[in-house]
């Protein structure tokens, strides 16, 4: 009897309908209790509104691990799987069910040292140099929609294996190679000119996004490498670096080879991680926490429609935005205010909107004009919405690489054009994150392919400008109550630190990991940490920067790509989504994670 169908057995018999079950163990390895190992209870059955759909916990210096009260236990179909880069679960040895007492299990994990079928999708950059912008352009462009190389760009690479086999390698001149490598190339820029076209749409039978279609003109510009998110110059880089370093063969991956697996743990054997499924398939990038009341609420842009999560009920409650039947709205990125609103930009309708969670009352903000495409509001050091001293808001506007400020009174708003490269299409400058000041007076932003900037709201003026070399795209940023601001580097698989009131750079963090695209940062400001959201190695890290120290924190499962993290400012909570492109193509789960210390 297979281990899976054991533990369906003890549970069938065991548990009431009604009941939750606890699961409690230890983990070993040649005979050896063995740490830091991630243990996930997976409810494979569960209904539309069964939550959690899993727990994880981590095992102790003891090899022990507690999975408390983690599942409807009406559903016998649990599998119990297990995380540590460099092992595989061997064997599942359940005790005997005793009625009132948790299950208890022991987990028998084998070392191995192939693992191809372990490591992130960032491993496979290994061999990409960290001083060639068009490699770092690969690590930070094309895993900002979806990891890379995913299991189907695998395939793909590894198709390319067949060029030129007509003659044998070993016999092949430098001039012969150097004519293969210019063959791969070609073939890797028609991908990348396919990626172009797909980047614009949620998938690739989905409508086209940002509120145009096929016949307006700014889709004719966006299919034209220099209007696009990336540009001729990127694609020539990019595709003569996939050529010449992505390589064909992913069925072995020395464990040696991954150094960034030994990263300290930023879990303790209190760590809980808890999963909700969300049964949609759609894109649900980003989740909110409130102090009104400690809701959660999460974003669906392809759907149109937002949803309250009960962490206590794991029910979902979704809600149409407004106006959604004749037009799309595409709710985008979801923030709080300090009262407790909601505010969500609306990357279709070129809008921005406001929910009051008690009344559930909406106002939109329309007016930013055409193609401008709202995208980050502009958020505090406790990733707050924030609002100068005038009481605006300001936001960043990526279609039309301009800076915005809203009076929320009056819905009056402002527009300022923020700074490009000569002849550059101000979609491709993509000016993208946003952060406030402690005084209010300053604004700072990224642009993927441009500048850190900083922002006098009060003059209107660009006060400082931070460039950057071509791959290195600065993404999402935080700031922290002494005007530090941080900003993911996705490509150079870097944190940098730069204090805005000294106008100097303290600090470029590096991850273990440097292709792990960070995409977000959130300042904690309880624990005076950063923790880093990437999108390309299924983890999070923790950031201390005071002294340079990186942690991390393993997710449950594989593309599990996040574009935020948000704070439960009373638990001290994380929160975030897979947000995984193109739609049901990774998972869909929100994620709470319970840090433990």
């Amino acid at each position: 009897m297979s281990n899976k169908c054991l533990l369906a057995l003890v549970l069938g018999t065991l548990i009431a309908p009604a009941s939750a079950l606890d699961i409690q163990g230890r983990v070993s390895a040649a005979g050896q209790p063995l740490a830091g190992v991630l243990v996930t209870a997976e409810d494979r059955e569960s209904g539309d509104n069964d939550n959690p759909a899993s727990v994880s916990a981590f095992s102790d210096s003891a090899g022990r691990f507690v999975l408390p009260g983690l599942i409807h236990a009406r559903a016998a179909q649990v599998t119990l799987r297990t995380h540590k880069i460099g092992y595989r679960q061997a064997a599942q040895e359940w005790d005997a069910a005793q009625s009132g007492q948790p299950l208890t299990v022991n987990l028998r994990l084998a070392a191995v040292d192939n693992v191809a079928d372990q490591v992130p999708a960032s491993a496979w950059l290994a061999r990409f140099p960290l001083d060639e912008r068009g490699a770092r352009f690969v690590a930070g462009q094309c895993a900002g929609c979806h990891q890379f190389p995913s299991r189907q760009v695998q395939r793909f690479a590894s198709s390319l294996a067949s060029l030129g086999e007509a003659e044998k390698q070993e016999r092949w001149t430098e001039a012969t190679r150097q004519e293969n490598e210019r063959l791969k190339e070609r073939v890797w820029r028609g991908a990348v000119q396919t990626m172009r076209g797909l980047a614009l749409r949620f998938s690739a039978d989905s409508p086209v996004r940002w509120g145009i279609d096929e016949k307006h003109p700014e889709y004719a510009k966006l299919m034209t490498a220099d209007f696009s998110l990336f540009n001729q110059e990127e694609e020539t880089a990019g595709a003569a670096a996939l050529a010449r370093y992505l390589g064909s063969d992913f069925s072995t991956f020395s464990l040696a080879d991954y150094p960034a697996a030994a990263t300290p743990l930023a879990a303790t054997a209190k760590t809980r991680i808890t999963e909700y499924a969300l049964h949609t398939g759609g894109w649900t990038r980003e989740i909110a926490w409130t102090p009104a009341g400690g809701q959660l609420w999460l974003v669906e842009d392809d759907a149109d429609r937002i949803a309250r999560l009960d962490p206590k009920t794991g029910r979902l409650r979704w809600i149409d935005l407004p106006g959604s039947s004749q037009h799309p709205q595409g709710p985008h990125t979801i923030n709080a205010d300090r009262e407790g609103n909601i505010w969500l930009s609306l990357e279709e309708s070129y809008a921005i909107a406001r929910l009051d969670p008690k009344t559930e009352q909406w106002r939109i903000y329309p007016g930013f004009g055409e193609f401008s495409i709202a995208h980050d509001a502009c958020v505090d050091s406790d990733r707050y919405v924030a609002f100068d001293g005038k009481g605006r808001l300001w936001l960043t506007l990526i279609g039309q690489n301009e800076l915005a400020s809203l009076d929320p009174a009056t819905g009056d708003i402002q527009r300022f054009p923020m700074p490009k490269k000569e002849g550059e299409a101000a979609f491709h400058a993509a000016l993208y994150g946003c952060v406030m000041s402690a005084d209010r007076k300053q604004v700072w932003f990224t642009q993927l392919n441009g500048i850190v900037g900083g922002f006098d709201v009060e003059t209107g003026k660009l006060q400082t400008s931070l460039t950057f070399p071509l791959g290195t795209i600065p993404h999402r940023m935080a700031i922290d109550d002494g005007d530090v601001i941080y900003v993911a580097l996705s490509g150079d698989g870097q944190v940098l630190a730069y204090d805005t009131r000294a106008g100097k750079e303290l600090a470029r963090h590096p991850l273990p990991d440097r292709n792990a695209s960070p995409y977000a940062l959130t300042w904690d400001p309880r624990r005076r940490v950063v923790w880093v959201a990437a999108s390309n190695t299924d983890v999070i890290y923790r950031l201390n920067p005071a002294d340079g120290a990186v942690s991390v924190l393993p997710l449950p499962r594989p593309r599990a790509f996040l574009r935020m993290i948000d704070l439960d400012r009373t638990s001290g909570d994380l929160w975030t989504t897979y947000a995984h492109l193109p739609i049901n193509r990774g998972p869909n789960y929100a994620v709470r994670i319970e840090v433990g210390d």
